[in-house]
């Protein structure tokens, strides 16, 4: 039990692998992200849903193909985001991610989703429908797994970002 003790210890020792630079190329990495990557991005996110603070935060950036999907043939090149995760009763929950990259539109981001759910294993259903959110135009994707729904809802900021 000691040796175990002593391996396990020296083994915690090493240095954490720094957080990636956001001023610096992605350097061929798919994804970028870490809590604090983009501050200004995390401070979009709410601090509480229904009284509770979120189990997770953190941003970054998609950077290849492989994350950007459809995107990329937008003509996204790199989208950078913020999310925050509120877990609920059993499997439910709420996700709020921020989205943010030079042309980026609702159609787009909602092409990304549907697309990405029709893809996913065990995904039987999906479907897109316009929705009216705070007086903007969104959609809600809703895919279906099994009896499970999931909805991801996408709407634009209140104002035109200056990026």
């Amino acid at each position: 039990l000691a040796a175990v003790l002593v391996i396990a210890g020296g083994c915690g020792t090493a240095a954490p692998t720094p957080p990636p630079d956001p001023a610096a190329p992605c350097a061929g990495a798919d994804e970028q992200r870490a809590p604090g990557f983009y501050p200004d991005l995390e401070a979009l996110l709410p601090t509480e849903v229904a009284g509770a603070a979120p189990a997770t935060r953190d941003s970054g950036r998609y950077c290849s193909a492989k994350t950007l999907g459809p995107l990329l043939e937008a003509g996204i090149a790199e989208l950078r985001f913020a999310g925050a995760t509120w877990p609920g009763e059993g499997e439910t929950g709420i996700a709020l991610v921020v989205y943010r990259s030079p042309g980026l539109t609702v159609d787009a981001v909602a092409d990304s989703f549907a697309v990405g759910a029709g893809t996913a294993r065990g995904v039987t259903q999906v479907h897109a429908a316009e929705r009216d959110v705070a007086g903007r135009r969104g959609i809600a994707i809703t895919a279906v797994s099994g009896k499970r729904p999931q909805t991801v809802i996408i709407w634009p900021a209140a104002a035109p970002e200056k990026e």
